[in-house]
């Protein structure tokens, strides 16, 4: 048998050279926190070591009279003393599978035979049940072997929390959704594709100072910043007492750009006195009724130099917040007959369509965070949502599906003869900040009912300047101290901290360890530091301690907290909830059913969102969604459409959420009868009838090419760099990321084929000369065939039937998002066909998913490996291949729901050991 690799791992399937056969261990023997600053010189933690690793003797020894007349009849012609093919010798090669290399070596053998790929096919195979036999007698003690290591070791390696999981874990435990701690943290290592498994998941003396750095951050972000509580007003922002609107009302007047400018409006006709400024830009409260009606209007997204913002308001304290916007569409006619795609700014009238307003917080430095996406007709309206804002940030309206104007002279893509949709925006209302109870949970978890001292000046409210024209002065200077009193500080930091170690940690706890953080207190206080702020000292000493920071667990069956601990980070990427502390507390998680109902309740919470967006996000690589930009030039339809983007990822989310809260068959990863969409996307898909930015499901017609992973959006534009695709970019992400089947590298000698844009050659052509070579043919001859079904969609998962192309040829007609005429004109043709590696033809990607679905189980058991190396940070081991197929087995009664497959899991072996 030629070319079996030697670097063949644990988990199914080949693994790359770097991650063959890991060491398991934990990265870190100890752990000292030393930073005067925080005065935790004084302190060092531990983390409690796993039983190292202790290499058996001896490797129980295969049954030789089945294995050695087997490899006799069709290994050794390849791979004996003579020839040796690949470099192995198997009539020389013992057999230690106690040696992870050695192991590895072994399981690779066992695949390969399994999936009938040795002996090749060129070669005389035996019979079935020759190779059945020979397949029991090697896995036999392989799986002995692994058992063994998982009896002595444990799966998992014990890992730290990824930086999400502290982020979300800060802000359950004190209570502040707000918090905004993940890029503190430097990025997490990954393996087995995730971020979840400890040998990737390394600490660094530049980690733990970052953690501080994080914990003190959230530690003072909850604390109360004034002695009672604050008051919840509710305040209203008219859009034409806002300095970035009015401003922009000008623009036209200094280079004739109406799209870039704001509308005064009345309703829906031009307000000329305003327009003219022959009169006040708004009558202000002298005239209510007229203030209600006056708007300023865009034909254009918020996009530099128009950004426009509610710039009066800026949210006085981090909190929750509710949002009201009052808005409506409207219609431009065109400037003149000569310049009908250019807006006029006094021929208005009633809007025509429904546009949907994305909201987003914008902080000083112009960083943008999106809050929500709201709709509006031509009837003015008001749309409300619920937000978290930070401290200081304003709020800035885009109406989203507008252009982007980029000079030179632009033309509006959405522009008719008759003129060109617009969005007038009235008012924003603020209700905020938000509280349920004064104190907040995090002010009483770190301090009780003490009371607060504030000294010093807090920001002053925003001065009125030139009120006609919008002007507003905002003074900002804010020197507050916030002092906590105590009671009796000794007394009171003892308590405190028991307290606050009890709800931090997850686990039961003792005396000792409290100690050591209330030894910190004092510490902090013999060097000079106040009571608060050696309370927060020895609070973020808890926040970075090992016991914190890491998800505990011992080889062997796991107790009731490492199970809660472990079901709470799987399904909430976050800590347990106080129902799961007491299941713990009472030792009831290990009772029959009380998982499984845990479970359920835990889905049907919204925290759950949280399991999805993080497991799609490195499943499906959806966080690249925004690494690349569509090509301005070849893709300007998609350039700067960030609406697009964000819908595509919400798409992804909410299908998959959908397969869950209805436990749909796995199947549909593939294949799908409906959709997940909003207007934008089903624009985008040529589905007629979908109205508004709500992502809903709706029903296919029988012959549509939608449906399933493979042809959403996201999926496709995370599978092409922006300019191009390639069939063996998406026939690689098939392959690995729905048929769970490992691709081997590409040798670094072989040059990367480079799509020719000016249309000359398809990529079929190219990789057709590609894989005239012989180290090539194998590897594509496989990932290539699902690559080329997709071929169909391009770089944003938009339908094609030819390429485009640049250079000589007939452009074709229309206007990008930028204003910018297309230049590109159609290239060859699309040829979505192929031919999997077992001789199965398809003629386009409908054909193919039925081909992949022929084999539903194995969509269902990739689907199964991903979720237990999410939920337990490790692979499926030789020696888990048969709980997982007990998983499936369990499974398989709800055509392999996806919602059975997770609850199967849970509920597995897998999930409740080490």
């Amino acid at each position: 048998m030629h070319q079996l690799n030697r670097s063949a791992g644990r988990s199914r399937g080949s693994l790359r050279a770097d991650e063959a056969a890991p060491t398991r261990k934990w990265p870190l023997s100890s752990l000292a926190f030393g930073t005067a600053t925080l005065l935790l010189c004084s302190v060092s933690f531990g983390y409690r070591s796993v039983p190292p690793h202790t290499r058996a003797r001896a490797g129980q020894a295969p049954e030789q009279d089945t294995i050695r007349p087997f490899l006799n009849h069709n290994c050794l012609g390849c791979h004996g003393k003579a020839v040796a093919s690949g470099g192995l010798n198997l009539a020389a090669t013992p057999f230690h599978p106690d040696d992870p290399a050695n192991f590895a070596l072994w399981v690779k053998l066992n695949d390969r035979v399994l999936k009938n790929e040795m002996p090749p096919r060129a070669s005389p195979q035996p019979a079935p049940a020759a190779r059945k036999a020979f397949l029991a007698a090697l896995g036999r003690p392989l799986i002995a072997s692994d058992d063994a290591r998982v009896r002595r070791e444990g799966r998992s390696v014990w890992r730290r929390m990824n930086r999400y999981e502290y982020e979300n874990t800060l802000r359950d435990l004190l209570d502040a959704p707000w918090l905004q701690i993940r890029e503190m943290l430097p990025e997490d290592g990954q393996a087995f594709r995730f971020n979840k498994v400890g040998e990737a998941l390394d600490v660094s003396h530049v980690q733990m100072s970052r953690y501080l750095a994080a914990a003190d951050y959230a530690l003072r972000e909850v604390m109360a910043k004034q002695s009672t509580r604050p008051e919840t007003t509710t305040r209203r922002y008219y859009a034409r007492e806002q300095r970035s609107f009015v401003g922009l009302a000008k623009f036209n007047e200094f280079n004739g750009a109406a799209e870039r400018a704001t509308f005064p409006i009345v309703g829906n006709e031009a307000d000329m006195p305003a327009l003219k400024e022959t009169g006040p830009m708004t009558v202000g409260v002298k005239d209510p009724v007229r203030r209600e009606q006056e708007g300023m209007g865009v034909v254009a997204s918020a996009y530099e130099p128009l950004q426009p913002k509610f710039n009066q308001f800026r949210a006085p304290v981090a909190g929750r917040y509710k949002l009201r916007l009052c808005a409506n569409s409207f219609w431009a006619g065109p400037e003149s007959a000569r310049a009908w795609w250019r807006p006029s700014r006094t021929e208005l009238s009633a809007g025509r369509t429904l546009e949907p307003v994305s909201l987003f917080a914008a902080a000083a430095a112009e960083q943008l965070r999106q809050l929500g996406t709201l709709d509006f007709g031509p009837k003015a309206s008001v749309g409300e949502t619920e937000v978290t804002l930070l401290k200081g940030e304003t709020i800035m309206p885009d109406a989203a599906r507008f252009f982007r104007s980029r000079p030179p002279g632009w033309h509006n893509p959405l522009a008719q003869k008759d003129g060109q949709p617009g969005v007038d925006f009235h008012w924003l209302e603020v209700e905020g900040p938000i509280f349920d109870s004064w104190p907040t949970p995090g002010q009483r978890l770190l301090f009780g009912d003490l009371p607060v001292k504030v000294s010093g000046t807090a920001p002053e409210e925003p001065v009125p300047g030139d009120r006609r024209r919008g002007n507003y002065r905002q003074r900002t200077v804010d020197s507050t101290t916030v002092e906590v009193v105590p009671n009796s500080p000794d007394a009171d930091a003892e308590r405190l901290l028991h307290g606050f170690v009890k709800r931090a940690l997850r686990r039961r706890i003792q005396e000792q360890d409290v100690q050591p953080f209330v030894k910190l207190y004092h510490t902090a206080r013999t060097s000079g530091a106040d009571f608060t702020e050696a309370m927060i000292t020895a609070y973020s000493a808890v926040l970075c301690s090992p016991a914190f920071v890491t998800l505990e667990e011992r080889p062997g069956p796991l107790d009731d907290y490492a199970l809660a601990t472990r079901l709470s980070y799987l399904l909430w990427n976050s800590e347990p909830d106080a129902t799961l502390r007491s299941l713990a507390d009472r030792g009831a998680l290990r009772k029959p059913g009380a998982l499984a109902a845990q479970a359920d309740r835990m889905l049907a919470d919204p925290r759950s969102q949280r399991f999805v967006d993080a497991f799609l996000d490195y499943w499906l690589d959806l966080r690249k969604t925004n690494n690349t930009s569509p090509d301005e030039i070849l893709y300007p339809d998609y350039y700067l459409d960030d609406f697009l983007t964000e819908s595509s990822i919400d798409e992804s989310h909410a299908f998959v959420s959908e397969l869950i809260r209805r436990n749909l068959p796995a199947r549909n990863l593939v294949d799908s009868n409906f959709v997940m969409v909003n207007q934008r996307l089903a624009t985008l898909y040529g589905i007629p009838g979908v109205q508004g930015s709500a992502i809903r499901r709706v029903e296919l017609q029988k012959d549509s090419v939608r449906g399933g992973l493979l042809t959403q959006a996201s999926v496709l534009k995370v599978t092409s760099n922006g300019t191009t695709t390639s069939p063996v970019l998406r026939g690689v992400w098939i392959t690995e990321r729905i048929l769970g089947q490992t691709v081997p590298p590409k040798p670094l000698t072989v040059p990367a084929i480079e799509p020719d844009t000016r249309g000359a050659t398809t990529i079929r052509d190219q990789l057709a000369k590609h894989r005239t070579q012989a180290t090539c043919s194998s590897c594509h001859a496989k990932i290539d065939p699902p690559g080329f079904a997709l071929e169909s969609f391009d770089v944003f998962g938009g339908w094609r039937d030819s390429y485009r192309a640049l250079g000589e040829g007939t452009r074709l007609a229309g206007y990008g998002k930028n204003g910018q005429p297309f230049t590109f004109h159609a290239g060859p043709k699309v040829d979505p066909s192929g031919d999997l590696p077992d001789g199965r033809h398809f003629s386009d990607v409908r054909e193919l998913k039925q081909l992949l679905l022929k084999d539903e189980r194995q969509i269902a058991r990739n689907v199964t490996s991903q979720i237990i190396v999410y939920a337990t940070g490790a692979p499926v081991g030789f020696g888990d291949r048969p709980k997982e197929e007990a998983i499936l087995d369990r499974s398989e009664k709800s055509g392999y729901g996806v919602k059975s497959i997770i609850n199967a899991v849970i509920d597995s072996e897998l999930f409740k050991n080490k």
